[in-house]
């Protein structure tokens, strides 16, 4: 059985008693404690995970419903680190590759000077480098992908948040029957009363 969604994330027409057992069921499992706005002690050492925490909570301050709760707190932490270790990653990766146009540029330079030997040399390290970025680039794909996974359950990607959304405008109730009945037969009335 799926999961049940937040009742402000609810968009279909629910009775009195329904809103009020779903009301019932998301209270019993609400903690007493709102989350910080402030990033946790265990971000205090991460400042890309701090930030990254204090955007998310501005965020999910600005809904009207609320999404996460304090039992969603670890979920975030483990968020927001990932995306401080992107950041690393990401970090490494343009360092190995300017390792890389480096080595390439020197060995380059070697090979047209005819020190071929030396050239030779530096082509291995910057096959190494290359390596790096290209096992770095590897790494952060399946980062992101978990990343992609974390914003799944935390609501933040479009396709999480399809049919959550309330709808733009109401549609209106289709015609009552009898009202339709009853309307017809004033118009065929009014129009034979205006023949005669």
């Amino acid at each position: 059985m799926p999961a049940r969604k937040p009742a402000a994330l609810i968009n279909r027409h629910e009775t009195a008693e329904e809103k009020t057992q779903r009301a019932e069921r998301e209270s019993a499992l609400r903690p007493s404690r709102r989350l910080p706005s402030q990033a946790p002690a265990q971000l205090a050492e991460h400042p890309s995970a701090a930030a990254a925490w204090r955007r998310l909570m501005r965020v999910y301050g600005e809904l009207e419903g609320e999404i996460v709760t304090r039992l969603d707190q670890d979920l975030l932490i483990d968020y927001c680190l990932l995306v401080e270790q992107i950041v690393d990653m990401d970090v490494m990766r343009r360092s190995a590759k300017q390792a890389w146009l480096l080595l390439d540029g020197k060995r380059q330079k070697l090979q047209e000077a005819g020190q071929i030997d030396e050239a030779v040399v530096l082509a291995a390290q910057a096959v190494g480098a290359s390596d790096m970025v290209l096992r770095l680039d590897a790494r952060c794909d399946q980062k992101r992908k978990t990343l992609h996974q974390y914003r799944q359950s935390l609501y933040l990607t479009p396709r999480a948040r399809a049919g959550a959304a309330p709808a733009k405008k109401e549609m209106e109730p289709p015609p009552d029957e009898l009202e339709q009945l009853l309307d017809d037969v004033t118009q065929f009335v009014n129009e034979e009363g205006h023949g005669s």
